[in-house]
């Protein structure tokens, strides 16, 4: 029966060390990915504000300048909430807000324990 409960005792033990270490690759991860897709985000849509911007200058009737108008206020609210997205998220991350989750999993194995 000791050994039973020594062998259980190490298994949380391990399943401790592995919230910890699933914990450490989702932070580095997110925090390597994110910037890298926030840029990309952004530089695509600058690119895209600029082809919308070249369609409002070019537009010979009203219709078209106010679809073209439309379109880029709808492109400068999609950049803003993505931006707004992803910097919240990294902040997140790096201020260790989702420490909290895996510390509940750590706690419910130690009481298992």
């Amino acid at each position: 029966m000791g050994n039973l409960l020594l062998r259980a005792s190490l298994l949380l033990d391990e399943g401790t060390d592995a919230i910890n270490h699933a914990y450490n690759t989702f932070k580095n991860v997110i925090g390597t990915i994110l910037p890298i897709v926030i840029a990309v985000i952004l530089l695509l849509g600058m690119f895209f504000g600029i082809s919308l911007g070249i369609k409002f200058a070019k537009a010979e009737d009203t219709e078209a300048r106010d679809k073209a108008k439309g379109q880029l206020i709808n492109l400068a609210i999609g950049i803003g909430v993505a931006a707004v997205i992803m910097i919240v998220a990294h902040v997140l991350v790096q201020n260790d807000v989702f420490a909290n989750l895996f510390s509940d999993l750590k706690s419910s194995h130690k009481l298992l324990g």
